[in-house]
């Protein structure tokens, strides 16, 4: 069984990449800081941290931080279309975590542009949160 935070992943990456927008992103897990323009539009989904409270001894409350990132090649409306983008992510990401009864609420968006004189290179960052409860691992006994 695929741990809960790869299975958020896989969730969000479903349903982006099963939109017709969407589907012919390049999808990565990781990349570096600079992409080649052929590899461009790239999609990715990515769970970066995780905060925790014990508000009881046998259960955690878990507020797990999933971003989408975006990055696109463009002109001067680039970011235009980063703004299309994230009003379709905001949908579908909130849609595919409502059918599993997962609570998922965007929480930030940062868009940053970089030009190499010829073209402009976006990106675009969107943060969700995801609340849950979960027992809190333990070791099997000793044999």
């Amino acid at each position: 069984m695929a741990h809960y935070r790869s299975q958020y992943r896989q969730v969000a990456l479903a349903a982006l990449t099963a939109h017709s927008r969407f589907a012919s992103f390049t999808r990565l897990k990781v990349w570096a800081g600079s992409i080649d323009d052929q590899t461009l539009p790239v999609i990715g989904v990515l769970t970066p941290q995780e905060r925790r409270e014990q508000p009881g001894k046998p259960s955690v409350t878990c507020r797990t931080l999933l971003q989408v990132v975006v990055r696109r090649l463009g002109h001067d409306d680039v970011e235009d279309q980063l703004d299309d983008d994230s009003e379709l992510i905001e949908a579908i990401v909130s849609d595919s975590f409502l059918k599993i009864r997962q609570g998922c609420f965007l929480e930030d968006l940062s868009v940053v542009t970089n030009t190499d004189g010829h073209s402009n290179v976006a990106t675009l960052v969107m943060s969700f949160r995801l609340t849950s409860f979960r027992k809190i691992p333990s070791l099997p006994p000793a044999p």
